[in-house]
């Protein structure tokens, strides 16, 4: 993989408007050195510190308000159908779309240490599904798919949850993939097998990790942003 100077950012990012790098900072995946040119180029424009982390949680926000010329949902970039949902000058494919947006969107206000505080509380305790202790607490993904001639949906369930617990929810959803996957042309043929195989590799995945994994600490701020929107209702009156 090729490496750029911090100076070869610098020169590039010079070339870019303040709103277009605020977008590019929380929306890319940049390097250390990217992220100090970054700064850099901030600091040569006159923004303090304090203006800059202003102007970065803002640009946080917004990023779950932007929307597209297409059809494509707003949320996850695939087809938001013949009947998209549509909420405050966006397009969703679903409500969880929606929801996930709004929470997300939320979860900005929420402080890193507060999520991590909590996610460990959760892993030291019993089980949120069944109140046991029979194996370590994580955040366990379920895969599905449906399908109907030719519209099929697809996705991912993460549950935080014990080993027995996320092993019952792979098997649901084997069986509903077996039952509910085949029948399009060709997405449901194809993706079915897919996702069982997806099933099955997670009812076998290790957990060795004493920490909270990513996956977790996301699920967790979700939670988090759900009970603060639900203090908030005029924001969640079109998705409850």
């Amino acid at each position: 993989m090729e490496m750029y100077s911090r100076q070869y950012f610098i020169e590039r990012y010079r070339e870019s408007d303040t709103e277009e790098l605020l977008d590019r900072f929380v929306t890319s995946d940049l390097t250390d050195e990217a992220k100090d040119a970054m700064f850099a180029v901030f600091k040569e424009r006159g923004i303090s510190d304090k203006e800059l982390e202003t102007l970065i949680h803002k640009a946080r926000k917004e990023q779950f308000r932007t929307t597209t010329p297409t059809n494509e949902c707003d949320f996850c970039r695939k087809s938001a159908g013949l009947a998209p949902i549509k909420d405050q000058g966006q397009k969703f494919c679903s409500e969880a779309c929606l929801r996930n947006a709004r929470q997300l969107e939320a979860a900005v206000d929420i402080p890193d240490e507060e999520i991590v505080k909590r996610a460990i509380e959760i892993k030291k305790g019993p089980c949120p599904s069944c109140r046991g202790r029979f194996s370590k607490i994580e955040a366990r993904k379920s895969y599905w798919i449906w399908a109907a001639i030719f519209f099929t949906r697809w996705g991912t369930n993460t549950k935080i949850c014990c080993k027995k617990c996320g092993t019952k929810n792979n098997l649901i959803s084997i069986v509903s993939c077996l039952c509910l996957g085949w029948w399009s042309l060709p997405r449901g043929l194809f993706l079915t097998p897919v996702k069982v195989i997806s099933n099955i590799a997670e009812i076998y995945r290790r957990i060795d990790n004493i920490e909270p994994s990513a996956e977790m600490l996301h699920v967790v701020k979700l939670q988090f942003a759900e009970a603060l929107l639900k203090k908030q209702p005029e924001k969640i009156k079109n998705i409850v």
